[in-house]
């Protein structure tokens, strides 16, 4: 088993909440896996990354390598969730994946007090003619689809305000237990902890990082799942 994925990040294990969330599923799994770093993701096979590789099966985004993990390894990440519980984990995934990770792909990429650190963190590297042009592409491509999902076209402090709303869902949501739904961890735990740890990433200053730090259970969080999952 192969895991593709991008460089670590710095403060938490990646920079990419899907990459950690697929590095979650197979270490709940019990699958021994080796990665392999790509720094460019237009040559993964969706242009995304992560993806799998088990034998010549290629899995490319982390539901399916979930399905995947599910049905060829017999895998039950919910195991001793009632009906109503995997349909509340399934909502809340929908929240966190499909709105929360544009706000924080929005802080990062477009807020002009952290564009600096993502694209001296992921263009440096680069020989000095193509790192003055390269961020300057890839900033308009992610610019065009956060306004094509439709976030993009609200004001900053709208889009901030819609991430500080889901933040407070997912601290409710976890209260004063271990993980999403108690004492084990489920699938949700796969994909909150990773887009909480970024949320709360000091590097990356202003209206995110404020509202992720207003809530006390997170830290807690964070900690127990990377001392679980990254240690």
């Amino acid at each position: 088993m192969k895991l593709y994925q991008f460089k670590a990040g710095r403060g938490v294990p990646n920079f990419s909440p899907f990459c950690m969330k697929a590095a979650i599923l197979l270490k709940m799994a019990d699958i021994n896996y080796d990665e392999v770093i790509i720094s460019d993701p237009s040559k993964a096979p969706k242009g995304k990354l992560p993806y799998i590789a088990d034998g010549d099966n290629i899995i490319a985004d982390s539901a399916l390598i979930k399905i995947y993990l599910e049905k060829n390894y017999k895998v039950d990440f919910d195991a001793g969730l009632s009906s109503e519980q995997k349909a509340i984990s399934h909502a809340f995934a929908r929240m966190i994946e499909e709105r929360f990770y544009w706000v924080i792909v929005y802080n990062r990429w477009i807020d002009k007090k952290n564009w600096p650190s993502i694209k001296e963190f992921w263009f440096s590297s680069m020989p000095p003619i193509v790192r003055n042009i390269i961020p300057i592409i890839a900033q308009k491509q992610v610019r065009a689809r956060i306004k094509a999902h439709g976030l993009g076209n609200h004001s900053a402090s709208d889009i901030y305000a819609f991430g500080a709303q889901d933040l407070s869902a997912m601290s409710a949501q976890l209260g004063d237990k271990d993980f999403m739904f108690g004492d084990t961890p489920t699938s949700l735990d796969t994909t909150a902890y990773p887009m909480i740890a970024n949320a709360l990433l000091k590097e990356f200053d202003g209206p995110l990082v404020d509202a992720a730090s207003q809530f006390d259970n997170f830290s807690p969080y964070v900690e127990r799942c990377q001392k679980l999952w990254f240690e």
